[in-house]
């Protein structure tokens, strides 16, 4: 299932509940075959299937959200249920901030539900399905809300001990919104969404001890409503526009070998072929080559029927790495990996709340590619009990989506005149440190990274920052975490969380001028400033009860501090006009001590 917003109440909670998460890979240098669609890292989390035996659980209660988890057979042994769910009712949290956001709100639920059936000892059947909402209102007149509804079914099924298979088929759905029934007269609704089905076959087939053969096929079908205006309240004069919904078929078939050559050296080596068509029904503009793409420019547009393919893309993509254990402590490993990336996203990152959107690649609009080569070294200690890595990477980007200069891309009906394909690197240093066991534990890690982009093609319009490079939205070059944890005895145990990351780049008015009655302003080159670095402090406790083997409930209190020194770390900056005036603001919705505590049992 894809998750598209991974996050709750402006990403101070996770998406995924850690009561039933399994297993978290997460695939930054060297990303498996099986693996499509996406142009930088992959995070893979795996639930945990229930308890067949008995009913468990745990529950918590606290002053900014609660939580509950059940798990058991259902009907019989061989079939087991899991579920977690859980809501915030946190808007006193909001009450802290400044004035002029008094009337803020906010609130969010999500709920996991799994089952998973055993029909003989070669075949599993797994129902997963989660669903979540978030809404939210920083000021008195507009609202915000988005939400999550995923479901797949998956048969596994062992063919012998050299090959098993797993089919998979779901439906995601992510919806965004936002609404302000403030001024009735004009009162508005504002939706986008995206819905994907799809269908996967993974294979893997044991030819030895020593030689492994992943292979497969999926295809992914896209319906995505780009945007629908609506007049919402009593009396409300809003003209309704509806960008037309867009659809399109993603496919891709893989074959991927992993081979220890030698107890020393072991390599993975897999191709990729991914194809991609854009389809009907849908209106396609026509502009002349080797010149911008504007309204004024159009020559012609097409009318194309339902189902019709109206452009295909595609490509090989390679994936190889190859590791050498240099002893049983050291090893090193190199990576190279080539993707292609289908669907767009476009981030207005300059209003009061940020919002993104989804466009899909067509005839106007070519998908994203990247290719990356990395190399790292990897040191344990003390009976690996201590990890040591350090990492460096390089990626190319072409066809990397940004705004032109003046852009609006909120119910845009030819959104191609107003982007820019770019192309760009990336590259950085990452270190960690993980200590795993032991009354002290934790992990430190270092990332230097940049993200450059460059419009170095004057035939889309006049260039950005005269062709040089720029930051991209999310460079973010100096990155530090560091969590602790000490375990005092038995039952309480003490964790320090510490996060630091340099500001994201913005464009910001430098000089201001006046044109027929009003203020005028002029910007500065594209991300050359830097909103103000991120640096929080999080502190906590768990005091766990008594420690009965024999005892139907375990109870604990978890209590801390969030943002420990009360930095006011921004959201988001922005600039609005108000009485002819531009001013900027800085809006920092956690910029306090935030205190909680939790009371949580378990069955």
């Amino acid at each position: 299932m894809t998750i598209y917003n991974p996050s709750h109440f402006f990403g101070f909670f996770s998406s995924f509940d850690p009561d039933i998460v399994k297993d978290v890979d997460l695939y930054k240098s060297s990303i498996p075959e099986k693996y499509g669609g996406r142009l930088s890292s992959v995070l893979d989390i795996t639930n945990r299937e229930g308890n067949k035996k008995e009913i468990t659980g745990s529950a918590g209660i606290g002053l900014i959200t609660s939580r509950i988890n059940l798990e058991g057979p259902l009907f019989s042994d061989k079939t087991s249920f899991i579920l977690g769910a859980r809501t915030t009712y946190a808007n006193w949290l909001l009450n802290l901030l400044p004035q002029q956001y008094k009337n803020s709100s906010a609130a969010f639920y999500d709920v996991n539900f799994d089952i998973s059936h055993q029909v003989d000892d070669k075949n599993n059947i797994y129902l997963s399905t989660y669903i979540s909402h978030d809404n939210f209102k920083l000021n008195s007149d507009t609202s915000y809300r988005y939400s999550n509804k995923n479901a797949s079914l998956k048969w596994k099924h062992v063919f012998s001990n050299k090959l098993i298979s797993v089919l998979t088929t779901g439906y995601d759905r992510y919806d965004y919104g936002i609404s302000s029934v403030a001024v009735p007269v004009r009162g508005y609704d504002l939706s986008f969404n995206i819905n994907q089905s799809y269908f996967k076959a993974d294979f893997t087939y044991y030819l030895s001890s020593k030689h492994t053969i992943d292979f497969g096929a999926s295809t992914m079908y896209y319906k995505l409503h780009p945007g629908e205006l609506e007049p919402d309240g009593k009396g409300a004069v809003t003209v309704p526009e509806v960008v037309p919904a867009e659809q399109a078929l993603e496919s891709g078939i893989y074959l991927g070998d992993k081979f220890d050559i030698t107890p020393k050296l072991s390599v993975n080596a897999g191709l990729r072929y991914s194809l991609y068509n854009y389809l009907g029904p849908q209106l396609v503009r026509s502009y002349p080559a080797g010149q911008p793409k504007t309204t004024i420019n159009q020559i012609d547009s097409t009318n194309y029927g339902s189902g019709k393919n109206i452009v295909s893309y595609g490509g090989p993509e390679i994936r190889a790495s190859a590791r050498y254990s240099i002893d049983d402590e050291l090893s090193v490993k190199a990576s190279y990996n080539t993707l292609r990336q289908y669907i767009h996203l476009l981030s207005n990152t300059a209003a009061i709340s940020p919002t993104d959107v989804w466009k899909l690649s067509d005839p106007n609009i070519k998908p994203q590619f990247g290719d990356q080569v990395s190399f790292g070294i990897y040191k344990n200690l003390q009976s690996n009990t201590i990890e040591l890595s350090a990492e460096v990477y390089y990626k190319r980007l072409k066809d990397f989506l940004d705004f032109k200069s003046g852009a609006d891309v909120v119910l845009n009906q030819h959104i191609e005149t107003d982007v820019l394909e770019t192309v760009g690197k990336a590259y950085g240093l990452e270190l960690f440190l993980k200590k795993s066991t032991g009354k002290l534990n934790g992990w430190i890690s270092y990332t230097y990274s940049r993200t450059l982009l460059q419009d170095n093609d004057p035939t889309q319009g006049q260039l950005i920052n005269n062709g040089a490079y720029y930051p991209a939205n999310f460079d973010k070059p100096h990155a530090f975490n560091f969590i602790g944890n000490y375990r005092v005895s038995h039952r309480f145990n003490f964790s320090v969380n510490v996060i630091y990351s340099t500001g994201r780049p913005i464009t910001v008015p430098e000089s201001k001028f006046f044109a027929e009655g009003a203020e005028r302003v002029i910007y500065s080159d594209r991300n050359q400033y830097r909103i103000p670095d991120y640096f929080r402090t999080d502190v906590g406790m768990n005091i766990d009860g008594n420690h009965k083997v024999h005892q139907r409930f375990h109870n604990s209190w978890s209590l801390g501090v969030y943002n420990l020194t009360g930095r006011q770390n921004p959201y988001s900056v922005y600039y609005i006009t108000q009485g002819g005036t531009v001013s900027g603001y800085q809006l920092s919705i956690f910029g306090a001590v935030i205190p909680y505590i939790n009371y949580n049992i378990r069955f």
